[in-house]
């Protein structure tokens, strides 16, 4: 009697193991192709990245050549306008002693 009810567990424990297996495999299967799906999208953001640093590359370019521009316009324009405030002084120089001679002489005539 002992023997029919082992036999009889044999098939269920080997039911349980089974599903167990193929429950296994099932999320086994499952976890791979989860990978395999963050593999691809690890890919796609590397190429993206790379894209995206060679366009912020031609951006650097870019900024160092307005930047340059920027600094020489500036520049230049501080150039003509110390010119022009030199000018502009030695001109004021002139008329200043020019007046200061016609004061004396209307000083002198009176």
């Amino acid at each position: 009697m002992s023997k029919k009810v082992d036999d009889q567990n044999e098939p269920i424990q080997t039911r349980r193991r089974a599903k167990k297996a193929s429950y296994s495999r099932d999320m086994l299967t499952t976890f791979e192709n989860r990978v395999v799906n963050l593999e691809d999208s690890v890919g796609n953001m590397k190429e993206m990245l790379e894209l995206v640093e060679g366009r912020t590359d031609g951006f650097d370019s870019i900024e160092e050549q307005l930047r340059d521009f920027v600094l020489h316009s500036l520049s230049v324009n501080a150039e003509k306008m110390n010119e022009l405030v030199n000018s502009t002084t030695r001109k004021l120089a002139e008329r200043d002693e020019n007046l200061e001679d016609m004061v004396l002489a209307m000083k002198k005539e009176i």
